[in-house]
């Protein structure tokens, strides 16, 4: 079996990261169609919020039932299921919907981009074997640049003419080469695969979903705030209690107990608190440089995705389990750097320290975003590769969901309102970084079992 042809594999690899690259369609492509939205007045502009932070909610929610669903289905099946929902789903947004639907509708979204998720990692897994699985990964985060730009080019270009259906042209260009080189040439699920718990699936979106509800409400009703985390707690033991001794809990228990798991986790979480308010922070901060048009700042976000796709790369390569707290140590200097530094007046004489943050912020953020995903992956079994990524996709959406509240809900607490600014935000955003380097504890213990290639030449 091992005189399959090369180009056979590349077949195999292509739309695998092509579907990969659909993640995009959600965020960029929903935030690049909310202003045509708002312009036609379809939705308030105070509800722009709320339908993007819908989709972070569902991925939320969703994330361990959709890992649950991707071992049930098969990766080959649930990845092309996922480029499938994705495809109906990112277009559907478009269609002139109330916004309870709309917000449904996002919620989906989330559950299809984890779904992806999930499905994708353990396809690449299967097709670049555990010794080449940070390559794999690697692969995916280079591949994600030309998909970003392919969803904001696309579509800025289809909407001036289509309007909103605009959206179509790159959900199109993604899904079809991915949905049809998948059924042609990724290789059959032929694992043994558990059964779906469903009444675990039900307990872990009420669960997921008290404890949320719980953290807006305390500001506006701390009553009813404490009634809901209450609820949500109880409910928790009794899913925990229904997921003990499971062979294959929806709630990976088994995963949660492996060495260094929780620390990997909580590294995860934390940098992505630490990315989320930095690139909240970054916009501002950039702004208010002088000298700096909106154009550049564009071009500014496109070269940090640029560097971050290659660093990301090279961390998949390397393999190192080193690299997450270098890069998040990273990510912490060039942060605290774009705190303190400013190009007054403009010159080109001004710009070479804040250029150095930049560069740093955009290296360290794809140093961690794959090593710190390699090596929680590497110290999960393969059969349970998608509870692995379920786990990283929650910890991943609720430091995302919580980075907008560390920067202001925070400060608040301990500050006047007067004191608030980009360069404290930065400082915060410095802050989380650096517990997300002290946390990245990926060491030598979570290292590949062996450096045999895929369970099955495709």
């Amino acid at each position: 079996m091992q005189d399959r042809k090369p180009e056979r594999r590349v077949l195999a690899v292509t739309p695998v990261l092509a579907g990969l690259g659909m993640a995009a369609l959600p965020t960029t492509g929903m935030a690049m169609l909310m202003p045509w939205l708002m312009q036609q007045g379809v939705y308030p502009v105070a509800t722009a919020g709320v339908i993007q932070t819908a989709h972070t909610y569902g991925l939320i929610l969703a994330a361990l039932p959709m890992a649950a669903l991707a071992a049930r289905l098969g990766p080959r099946r649930a990845f092309l299921t996922a480029i499938l929902t994705l495809a109906v789903l990112v277009p559907a947004a478009s269609l002139p919907l109330d916004l309870v639907p709309l917000l449904a509708l996002r919620l989906a979204q989330g559950a299809g981009s984890a779904l992806l998720l999930c499905a994708g990692w353990s396809l690449l897994r299967r097709l670049f074997g555990e010794a080449r699985l940070g390559l794999g990964l690697g692969c995916a985060e280079l591949a994600a640049l030309p998909a970003l730009l392919l969803v904001q080019m696309g579509a800025g270009f289809a909407l001036s003419f289509l309007g909103s259906l605009g959206i179509l042209v790159p959900t199109l260009l993604l899904a079809l080469p991915s949905l049809i080189l998948g059924v042609i040439a990724l290789p059959e699920d032929d694992a043994p695969r558990p059964r779906f718990d469903g009444l675990g699936a039900v307990l872990s979106v009420l669960c997921l979903g008290l404890l949320l509800a719980a953290v807006p409400l305390a500001v506006i009703r701390p009553v009813v705030a404490l009634l809901v985390l209450n609820l949500g707690l109880m409910l928790s033991a009794l899913w925990i209690w229904q997921q003990w001794r499971r062979p294959a809990p929806l709630l990976p228990l088994d995963l949660l107990a492996r060495p260094r798991t929780g620390w990997l986790l909580a590294a995860a979480f934390a940098g992505n608190v630490a990315l989320t308010a930095a690139d909240t922070g970054l916009l501002a901060r950039l702004s208010g440089f002088a000298g700096l048009s909106q154009d550049g700042i564009g071009f500014v976000f496109l070269g940090l995705a640029a560097l971050t796709a290659g660093a990301g790369f090279l961390a998949g390569r390397s393999g190192a389990p080193p690299l997450a707290r270098i890069g998040m140590g990273l990510t912490a200097a060039g942060l605290a750097v774009l705190a303190v530094a400013s190009p007054g007046g403009g010159t080109a004489a001004a710009w070479p320290i804040p250029a150095a943050g930049l560069v740093a912020f955009g290296l360290g953020r794809g140093l961690f975003s794959v090593a710190n995903a390699l090596a929680l992956l590497r110290a999960a079994p393969p059969a349970r590769n998608a509870a692995a990524t379920g786990l990283f996709v929650l910890a991943g959406g609720l430091g995302t969901l919580l980075g907008p509240l560390y920067l202001t809900q925070l400060p608040s607490l301990f500050l006047p309102a007067g004191a608030m600014s980009t360069e404290l935000w930065l400082g915060l955003a410095a802050g989380a970084a650096g517990i997300a380097a002290l946390l990245s504890r990926s060491g030598a213990k979570t290292a590949p079992r062996g450096g045999h290639l895929a369970r099955e030449p495709v």
